[in-house]
């Protein structure tokens, strides 16, 4: 009897192992660097040509996370803080633009807080951003002229990074919702990427 018990302690204990494994490497465990405009890409590069005169605070960066690495130009416009990413051969994965809590519409920001409500004990939002993704067929630097244009419509989804407390633990979440509020998906922010939760 003892030995089925022992055996069934190590199981369990395999089984927490592994799982803790997949948890760990699905964390955001980004590592970002400031690099000059020579070493981002040479047609992402091109976009910023044509409102250069209007932006503030132009800096571009390198970004990895272990398994995928992109670049990254963070600028002002307008009193907001856009951060544009791209690929390694400078095609647009996202925009996003840094907001508040009161700029999200209340009905949005409801069913946002039922899904916080069902799963943790309590939430405290760190940073709040309107996602752009390119769904439709227009090409990249339109799309990014258009949002910048328009930056109060047209987004897809809320990315946000919130301290949230389980039974009494407390850890950093990285949330996606979509621009209605339905959950989407989450991930772990592990320690060394907190500086990074920040503009």
């Amino acid at each position: 009897m003892k030995l089925v018990v022992l055996g069934m302690k190590k199981f369990s204990l395999l089984i927490l192992f592994c799982y803790s494994a997949i948890c760990f490497s699905q964390s955001k465990n980004e590592k970002e660097e400031r690099i000059d405009s020579s070493d981002f890409p040479e047609i992402a590069i091109r976009y910023f040509s044509d409102i250069s005169n209007q932006i503030k605070n132009l800096r571009f960066f390198r970004e990895s996370d272990g398994q995928k690495k992109s670049f990254e130009a963070k600028f002002k416009l307008k009193k907001l803080h856009y951060s544009i990413e791209f690929d390694t051969i400078g095609k647009l994965e996202d925009i996003e633009i840094l907001i508040r809590e009161k700029d999200i519409p209340k009905d949005v920001f409801k069913k946002m807080m039922a899904y916080y409500t069902l799963n943790f004990d309590k939430v405290r939002h760190i940073k709040i951003q309107k996602q752009y993704i390119n769904v439709s067929q227009i090409i990249d630097q339109e799309f990014i002229n258009s949002v910048i244009k328009n930056s109060s419509e047209l987004h897809t989804h809320f990315e946000i990074i919130a301290e949230v407390t389980l039974k009494k633990e407390r850890f950093l979440k990285e949330f996606t919702f979509k621009s209605t509020g339905i959950f989407e998906k989450s991930r772990p922010i592990s320690s060394g990427s907190y500086e990074y939760a920040f503009y």
